[in-house]
């Protein structure tokens, strides 16, 4: 599969009033970045979406006790270790890491934001993170600052590639710079879909914009999604507005924001796509977009249905023209169907029309199709006007050999 296009790091440049520090905190590996922070100079606007598991872990369990938090000082990520289903002591951890971070960048408990992912199950080394975390703050004393891309690496587990963004926007006549930073190649799926994702703005907004902004765009981008219909327990996107760029708006029905909302859920997209080109194991990224269903909900579960089918990405990974598996991911979405005028397209080639496999179907051409690194399966329940597009990827040998040797 090509992926070179979406493996590529792009220049991103250094937004105002923040300061990024990554290290090596040895959580899983000795050779590799795991330990990130960010810091607002002169304090951030957020807004954030997160799991919907009911096995979330400690760092959801915060944010989820403070419902209020719209300001932030302090985004700390580490890769390696998720301090999910960690208990009483993962919390504890979690809240000695909030209270160092607090005391040394002079903020409320409620302003540090923290962000985890890695192994479920086992306790955050938490005396390695502390180290750590005590050399890292020495850097910024010695005003070093990291690039993105070093964050990027730091926060990634089975990820291949480190994954961002980088949009030039503007509201009204002022540019702003939209940046996006996300890991996920494994346990990915909607509802939060282990993905962690980051977008950063220099524009100035306040928290309720930034959270209107973010579930407008969050629904087609990470929630649209899915590696292998696995949700995970530290799932989270955070918004920041850096609040250097001062603007009008005060709500996101403003007209002045339409570029900017344009250009939002542009990043987003792209960035859950390259999630997707990453999944563990991938040879081929799937595009299933569903038109025609009587309602939102009907359109998303009958793609989710397809995307999430192993049998649907088996057949795909090996290349296989079996168009039946479809309209059994179809069948069993518990959307409102009439099977007698359902339509499916494999890119440009017509399987069926309106119920009716197309005159001169010829198997061999759509065969061909799928050696593509790109797939795009269209279905039309005409049944409605609604529609909805998700992403994901084949299921290949790879992904069990990946996953049978997390731990290792």
């Amino acid at each position: 599969m090509k992926k070179m296009s979406y493996k590529n790091f792009p220049k991103i440049p250094p937004i105002e009033n923040t300061k990024i520090i990554c290290g090596k905190a040895n959580i899983k590996s000795r050779s590799r970045l795991d330990l990130a922070i960010i810091i607002f100079n002169k304090q951030a606007n957020v807004a954030y979406v997160t799991t919907k598991s009911k096995t979330f872990a400690a760092n959801i369990k915060w944010l989820k006790e403070n419902k209020n938090i719209s300001k932030v000082k302090v985004l700390m990520v580490n890769s390696g270790n998720a301090n999910a289903y960690t208990g009483e002591q993962g919390y504890l951890n979690l809240k000695s890491i909030i209270k160092f971070l607090s005391h040394e960048f002079n903020c409320k408990n409620k302003e540090v934001i923290i962000s985890s992912t890695g192994v479920i199950g086992e306790q955050l080394p938490i005396n390695k993170i502390m180290t750590t975390l005590n050399k890292l703050t020495e850097k910024l004393i010695e005003k070093k600052n990291m690039n993105w891309e070093s964050f990027a690496r730091s926060i990634m587990t089975t990820d291949t590639f480190p994954k961002g963004i980088y949009k030039k926007s503007r509201i009204g006549n002022k540019e702003v710079k939209l940046i996006g930073i996300a890991k996920g190649s494994g346990m990915i799926a909607p509802d939060m879909a282990t993905m962690l994702g980051y977008i950063f703005t220099d524009a100035d907004f306040s928290s309720k914009v930034l959270q209107d902004l973010l579930m407008e765009v969050n629904e087609k981008s990470f929630n649209s999604i899915t590696v292998d219909s696995d949700m995970s327990t530290n799932d989270m996107v955070c918004f920041f507005s850096t609040r250097k760029i001062s603007n009008t708006v005060k709500t996101v029905k403003d007209k002045i924001l339409d570029k900017f909302k344009k250009d939002l859920q542009w990043l987003a997209i792209e960035l859950a796509k390259k999630i997707i080109y990453d999944g563990e194991g991938a040879s081929k990224i799937i595009e299933v977009n569903v038109l025609g269903a009587h309602s939102y909900i009907d359109a998303k579960n009958v793609a989710l249905s397809i995307a999430n089918s192993p049998l649907v990405k088996t057949a795909i990974a090996g290349e296989d023209a079996n168009w039946g598996r479809i309209i059994m991911a179809i069948g069993k979405s518990k959307a409102k169907l009439d099977q007698s005028i359902i339509s499916l397209k494999f890119g440009k080639n017509i399987i069926l029309k309106k119920g009716k496999v197309k005159k001169n179907y010829d198997e061999k051409i759509v065969s061909e199709y799928l050696k593509k690194n790109e797939i795009k399966i269209e279905v039309d329940l005409n049944l409605g006007k609604f529609v909805s597009k998700v992403w994901t990827c084949d299921l290949t040998k790879k992904y069990i050999e990946i996953n049978a040797d997390y731990r290792s």
